[in-house]
């Protein structure tokens, strides 16, 4: 596949090539990835009585509604049910445009971690423009809300599910994040909604924008765009990841691989990615996310990303804000059939 690549100067801003997969060799930086969120309240044993339900063809995928708010002309919705995949209850939400006379192509979005689907109904401002452009939003929590009694454990402590199939235990009975975004939620919104399946991309943030890149890549055609805000690039590379990695996978390089995007482009065959990726100049995960070693990958492999670094901001809302009008007029390039 050939391509140009759009670095917007990246290697002239104090970027440095490191390595790119374990099995290369090469040595790799060991940086610290710190805490910068505030978590916001998430109980695992969440239940209320709804004030009204939508259900499903399949029993099993009851939907009790949440919330339904009014927002820039449409409904936000919040739904929870009973996940067979991940084997507990979880949420997510859906935005719908008002006056939709078709079905609708979806935009899915997945959230970076001690997050959750308020963070982003709530912050990011996304309902403008996905009333302008007629698309459906769908942004499930990030990860089961399940409890093993792991002293300290980060993953329990901040929702690290990277959107991976966990499968060392305990996580394997619950941690089957890639599945329930790239299968069981899709099915669940077209059975529920007024969406045209044929349209769909995916976009993230953070831990978010490495689960929206991996499940591009994993299923070549499946979405039409891809896009992240600041996206983890490069997991099997950086420790602190690579840590997390180990817990769900153990200590097998290839398997990490085939779950980190740095590595995953080296050998895609598939269709054109569409990809679209913003990170601040003076965000702090810099190191972490690897974002250079992606650019890299996707160079060597002709194939086409479009990577823009903006001065003065860094890792957090505001910066997802002020870049989310683009990313919407980014996936309406392929989702629409005109802007």
């Amino acid at each position: 596949m050939c391509g140009s690549l759009f670095y917007n100067s990246m290697f002239r801003h104090g970027y440095r090539l490191s390595a790119v997969c374990q099995s290369s060799g090469l040595s790799a930086r060991a940086v610290k990835f710190e805490n910068w969120h505030t978590r916001l309240h998430q109980d695992q044993n969440f239940r209320r009585n709804f004030a009204s339900r939508q259900w499903s063809n399949n029993t099993k995928q009851q939907l009790d509604m949440v919330s339904d708010n009014r927002s820039f002309g449409g409904q936000q919705k919040v739904y929870e049910h009973y996940s067979a995949v991940l084997n507990c209850r979880m949420r997510f939400s859906v935005y719908v445009p008002d006056n939709l006379e078709r079905p609708a192509p979806i935009l899915y979005h997945l959230s970076g971690m001690l997050c959750s689907e308020q963070s982003f109904i709530q912050k990011t401002g996304f309902q403008r423009w996905a009333s302008h452009y007629g698309i459906i939003v769908v942004s499930p929590d990030i990860c089961p809300r399940v409890t093993f009694g792991v002293e300290k454990n980060e993953i329990e402590a901040k929702g690290l599910s990277y959107y991976v199939n966990a499968i060392k235990k305990p996580w394997n009975r619950n941690y089957q994040m890639y599945s329930y975004v790239n299968e069981e939620l899709p099915s669940i919104i077209q059975e529920n909604f007024n969406v045209n399946k044929d349209r769909q991309s995916i976009m993230g943030h953070s831990m978010g924008g490495h689960g929206a890149l991996i499940s591009a890549l994993k299923n070549p055609g499946k979405y039409r765009s891809v896009s992240a805000f600041a996206p983890v690039c490069n997991p099997s590379q950086s420790p602190d990841e690579r840590y997390i990695l180990k817990c769900y996978f153990g200590d097998d390089s290839k398997t990490m691989e085939e779950w980190d995007a740095t590595c995953l482009i080296t050998n895609y065959k598939g269709p054109a990615l569409n990809i679209l990726i913003h990170q601040g100049k003076n965000d702090q995960y810099e190191e972490d996310l690897r974002l250079e070693n992606f650019a890299s990958a996707c160079e060597k492999a002709e194939i086409t990303v479009s990577i823009n670094l903006e001065e003065g901001y860094d890792h957090g809302f505001y910066f997802i804000s002020s870049f989310m009008e683009q990313h919407f007029h980014h996936h309406s390039k392929f989702l629409c059939d005109s802007l």
